[in-house]
């Protein structure tokens, strides 16, 4: 990817002049052209072509067909052990096929390779796996493939970013300090049979499992894994067709060979990547590009007239948060985190900027999930007195930067808060440094970000685990924040042992009150999922993840 150079940019005077240059939809559907379909249900929209009553996934695949375009932005890596971001999840998620995933019609883990799986601890796992499943050069996938892999990736020699999410698996620290080549506790007796030891009681791992990080990989894969990723062989339900073209687009077609229940529809898929959201809505405007998910904050006020029936409003366990380096002086006071977060006013920017159409965060963990509690944060509660006070005697920075990815319409809220922050604290300037989100994370990344930093959070598997132990334990693969707190990290590890689901739910909510007092983030909003198409498909679906489910989508004609 060519980087954009990070830009500096004086903020505006006050809110009300970043309330002129967006505001946003109410969040409901505008009457529908009476010459369109039917009003459709939630989360889906569009022809029902393909899926007579009575046919099965594969007769609707086999009356579909066809191609259709999709938004995407720059993935970071389209290899498993270095994945770690929606815009290669969400190709990969096509590419390849994990142990188990998520029924999102459900909420349940179901299986995918695996067919079922036992335990008596929660700590020594047997996973039975089919015998159908093939990459798509035709090598079988069986238990020894999800061996070598998570032994390839956990290898310190193949320096993979996911390595850590394999931290719970017996052998780890061994192998990660040079001290033994392979996971002690991953073997596979047979070719269907997966056996797991832990170090301790994890309840979740059939959910953690579902995650991109444990997809499997091929041998050819393991020979040159930079160019293996310039053209995955996967065992997905779509394979590549022609190789990854940078910044411009990523093809795949259905691989006939696929053995699950439910194969891709759409014949074709060509994944358009754009480094601007704005211009990928006038794509979409111009019949030139199917589906936009994600669509810029300053079009919702358009949206229904411009995509008249065609618009599909989605509830998502997005969460946005602002980060702070707890590395750089001035940021480890965490009153200087209390007043900061007190200083936003969330309900006028959600109503002047998005007019209406997020909900306040008062937590860190999203109201899909039954843990969500609505009065979980004191500080995210608007108090500019106390946030001043707080400020000043903690002795916060007259001076900071804020950071976000460009070109995802994160403008005009960044200028807000930095407005409130100039007005309400002892804050004489603020900067703002934007780049693409893939130079973005690789700053992060190197701990070379030194000001609040804007960043998102979506559920890869419906887990309070999720929301949490990634992104705040210490040296966590996504703790860009650099905290560390013992009594969360134990916390954390209670609830994940907890075979009690309400017991766990406690613990759960109980790390979270320490991490809102501790205040490593500060919660902004959570998220609804905006997605516009064309009349050339049907059957939008996208699920709480913010994933377009692709698999499912239907072309017209």
């Amino acid at each position: 990817m060519t980087p954009t150079p990070g830009y500096r940019r004086p903020t505006i005077a006050t809110l009300a002049a970043a309330a002129l240059l967006l505001a946003a939809c109410s969040g409901q559907d505008e009457d529908p052209d009476p010459a369109s379909d039917p009003a459709p249900e939630a989360g889906q929209t569009g022809s029902d072509a393909g899926d007579e009553p009575g046919q099965t996934s594969e007769e609707a695949a086999a009356a579909s067909g066809g191609s259709f375009t999709i938004h995407n932005c720059e993935p970071r890596s389209l290899n498993t052990g270095a994945q770690g971001e929606v815009c290669g999840g969400r190709v990969m998620d096509q590419l390849f096929s994990g142990l188990t995933t998520v029924d999102y019609d459900t909420g349940e883990v179901v299986g995918m390779v695996a067919t079922d799986w036992e335990t008596e601890d929660a700590q020594t796992w047997t996973f039975t796996l089919r015998d159908d499943f093939t990459f798509h050069n035709g090598d079988p996938v069986t238990a020894q493939t999800f061996v070598d892999t998570w032994n390839w990736i956990v290898n310190p020699e193949n320096a993979q970013e996911a390595v850590s999410f394999f931290d719970k698996i017996e052998g780890y620290t061994e192998v990660t300090e040079g001290g033994a080549t392979e996971l002690s506790g991953v073997s596979a007796p047979d070719d269907t049979t997966l056996e797991i030891t832990l170090t301790e009681p994890f309840s979740p791992l059939p959910s953690l499992l579902s995650y991109t990080a444990f997809y499997p990989l091929p041998e050819v894969a393991f020979e040159d894994i930079n160019a293996f990723q310039e053209e995955p062989i996967g065992n997905g339900r779509y394979m590549m067709d022609g190789a990854w073209e940078h910044d411009v687009q990523i093809s795949m077609v259905r691989y006939e060979d696929w053995p699950g229940e439910e194969p891709g529809v759409a014949e074709r898929i060509q994944w358009r990547i754009y480094s601007d959201l704005n211009t990928a809505y006038l794509d979409a405007q111009a019949g030139e590009l199917d589906i936009l998910s994600g669509i810029p904050p300053e079009r919702l006020p358009s949206v229904d007239s411009d995509f008249a029936g065609q618009v599909v409003e989605s509830a998502s366990s997005s969460f946005t948060y602002l980060g702070m380096p707890m590395h750089v002086e001035g940021y480890d006071h965490p009153d200087v985190r209390h007043a900061l977060s007190m200083a936003i006013d969330r309900p006028a920017i959600i109503e002047t900027v998005f007019n209406g159409s997020l909900t306040q965060a008062t937590g860190v963990i999203p109201p899909v999930l039954p843990e969500y509690r609505g009065d979980a944060c004191q500080y995210c509660e608007f108090d500019p007195e106390a946030a001043a006070e707080l400020y000043e005697a903690a002795g916060g920075p007259s001076e900071l930067t804020i950071w976000y990815n460009s070109g995802a319409g994160h403008e005009e809220w960044t200028e807000a808060v930095a407005n409130m922050w100039q007005q309400h604290l002892p804050i004489d300037s603020v900067t703002f440094e934007s780049l693409e989100f893939a130079q973005y994370l690789d700053l992060l990344l190197a701990r070379e970000v030194a000001g609040p930093f804007r960043l998102g959070w979506v559920l890869s598997y419906p887990s309070p685990q999720y929301a949490m132990e990634p992104i705040y334990t210490t040296d966590a693969p996504s703790n860009n924040m650099e905290y560390s707190n013992p009594e969360f990290d134990e916390l954390i590890t209670a609830a994940n042992a907890a075979a009690d689901a309400d017991e766990a739910a406690s613990l759960y909510q109980e790390a979270e009150d320490v991490l809102l007092e501790d205040m490593p983030v500060i919660p902004m909003w959570y998220g609804l999922t905006h997605t516009v198409h064309s009349q050339n498909v049907g059957n939008v679906i996208v699920d709480p993840r913010t994933y377009v489910r692709v698999e499912a989508v239907q072309v017209n004609g």
